[in-house]
């Protein structure tokens, strides 16, 4: 009965849209702090990586847009918003504390055109 175990394989959720937006933001949460690294229970604090997943799910907005159902949609732009705010919140916490892995602190900016929030890079000088 043991190796039956063994040889089963997990069973996954249906791969859809909200699925893989879901995915890629459980991974920029964990680089966030998230989720504790499992070698060192320590979180898990990589802003670079972060940001890499946000805009990766920035680009499948964009790439999808007009192709989706309105909950995919609403699903995208609310997993977005919560990325976008707790990566701001987790830069403004690592340049208090000194310790950012980044020599670039993004900008929260509010765009009129279609009210999306957007991590923009600036310099820190």
């Amino acid at each position: 009965m043991a190796e039956e175990q063994k040889n089963e394989l997990p069973e996954f959720p249906p791969l859809d849209f909200e699925t893989l937006i879901t995915e890629y933001s459980t991974t920029a949460m964990a680089y966030l702090g998230g989720m504790p690294d499992p070698e060192t229970q320590e979180p898990i604090f990589n802003l670079q990586l972060a940001k890499r997943m946000i805009d990766t799910i920035d680009l499948l907005k964009e790439k999808t847009k007009g192709n989706l159902s309105t909950p995919e949609n609403n699903f995208l732009e609310n997993t977005l918003y919560s990325l976008k705010m707790a990566y701001v919140r987790a830069v403004q916490n690592s340049a208090g504390t000194g310790s950012g892995e980044e020599s670039e602190i993004p900008e929260a900016t509010e765009t009129t055109a279609d009210s999306e929030t957007k991590i923009e890079d600036s310099p820190e000088n």
